[in-house]
């Protein structure tokens, strides 16, 4: 990944259709005189020579021929989001006004804005560390009330100032070990115990986080739940009433439901998109062999796991072989038909092994305790107000690896004559804690987490 931080960028920054607003955004060393060449103020002073942090109303023309209303607001550097000068016009909403005046900014100087490319800038000009760059998209896709806290906490540099915290103290058990390690003769007499125990209290710190972390993550990105069991035995019913709508044809003949069929869905602030798969049966054809295919190609990518039991028929052959495709998955295990006579067996749900709720897809008898149990299942250790937690798979990973050579560091404390195995070791765990940040991170990293961010952020 590379951009120019030498050009001038613009990009509208509203979703195009019609709308209220439309906002255009310029930043770069020619902000200003960029926006001068398309922008006739009604009170004649340049833009230039305005105060940062100013609205000015007046016009947009090309060649003197109005284009638009407009209201353009002006944040000179470093005082604006990418600690360039940046430009705000303010239009009216719609295509073809929008494209008519991005189109006369890219011929008054400036270029289109790559995706992401304003956060970029942002982070590259040390405004914002890549926990809050990542912060930044999280909260533009927050679909509920929680995750839109958890990333403000990021974006307000809570996760950044633990992770400093953290590097403090690793950096000075360094600091110790090298000491002892490279200057020998010197007499240092490092305490060997003292070391130990502040490594030790730096894994289990480290450790509690990425455990609180975890749980935290769904909350934020979402939970992939995969509806599964055999033929006949409600999964549509199931998916349909907890999407509130029929948005599966569910019939009597078994093995109605052939492709994979998804939904999003919110339950106690917990973002899911759960997934109605076809039922485990002795495929006849190709069709239904593919379909079976796809839905243990789901089950295996899933967060939570639903496996759907029918409460008015003896077990099958089936259920014991989903049993076994879904052993030490996230699951919850669902006793549908409550509404008819029981003939499963006791002995059968007894060593079901997961937790289980029984209800009737046909009636909504039991939904609410599902629902319960679903995010009791997926949210065990809660996500508490005051908590700071890791907010992506990426920081997670990073300070997964970090945990993992500070272990290593352990083992070779514990063994004779491997201090310095210790100490690069400690070195290494470092690197990676740094990573979260951004301070050691690759252009493959960043151009993978810009990417995702709209061509006006």
């Amino acid at each position: 990944m590379f951009y120019s931080l030498s050009d001038t960028i613009a990009a509208v920054a509203t979703p195009e259709g019609p709308g209220a607003i439309g906002v255009l955004k310029i930043s770069g060393p020619k902000a200003l005189a960029v926006a001068e060449k398309v922008f006739v103020p009604a009170k004649k002073k340049k833009l230039s020579r305005q105060k940062t942090f100013t609205l000015h109303y007046g016009w947009v023309a090309d060649k003197g021929r109005k284009v638009d209303e407009v209201i353009v607001g002006i944040m000179k550097k470093p005082h604006s989001y990418t600690r360039e000068d940046v430009v705000e016009i303010y239009s009216h909403s719609g295509p073809a006004v929008l494209h008519r005046i991005f189109s006369l900014l890219l011929k008054a100087g400036a270029r289109p804005a790559h995706k992401g490319e304003f956060t970029y800038r942002a982070f590259v000009s040390g405004r914002i560390d890549l926990t809050q760059a990542e912060a930044v998209l999280g909260i533009v896709n927050s679909r509920t009330e929680t995750a839109l806290r958890l990333n403000m906490d990021s974006l307000s540099g809570r996760v950044s100032e633990r992770i400093i915290a953290l590097e403090n103290k690793l950096n000075s058990l360094y600091a110790d070990m090298e000491a002892e390690v490279s200057f020998p003769e010197e007499g240092l007499n490092i305490d060997s115990e003292n070391v130990k125990n502040r490594l030790a209290v730096l894994i289990k710190d480290i450790e509690k986080w990425v455990k609180e972390s975890e749980p935290a993550l769904f909350v934020k990105d979402g939970v992939r739940c995969v509806i599964c069991g055999r033929a006949n035995v409600g999964k549509s019913s199931l998916f349909n009433r907890l999407v509130a709508e029929e948005r599966v044809i569910v019939t009597a003949v078994a093995g109605t439901t052939r492709d994979v069929v998804e939904e999003a869905i919110n339950i106690k602030g917990l973002p899911l998109r759960i997934y109605d798969t076809a039922g485990i049966l002795k495929a006849k054809d190709l069709i239904s062999q593919k379909a079976q295919s796809a839905s243990e190609k789901k089950i295996a990518q899933a967060d939570l796991v639903i496996w759907v039991l029918d409460r008015s028929r003896r077990e099958q052959q089936e259920d014991y072989i989903i049993k076994e495709k879904i052993k030490g998955k996230n699951t919850v295990a669902v006793i549908n038909k409550k509404d008819l006579p029981k003939k499963i067996s006791k002995t059968f749900l007894d060593k079901v092994g997961f937790p289980k709720v029984e209800v009737s897809a046909l009636t909504g008898e039991g939904f609410k305790d599902l629902e319960k149990t679903i995010y009791r299942t997926v949210i065990s250790r809660g996500v508490k107000r005051d908590n700071v937690y890791l907010t992506s798979q990426r920081q997670i990973s990073a300070v997964k690896h970090s945990l993992s050579l500070l272990k290593q560091a352990w083992e070779f404390l514990l063994q004779a004559d491997c201090w310095d195995k210790a100490v690069f070791s400690l070195q290494q765990a470092g690197l990676y804690l740094s990573k979260v940040t951004g301070k050691d991170v690759s252009q493959e990293v960043l151009g993978n987490i810009f990417s995702k961010f709209c061509v006006g952020k």
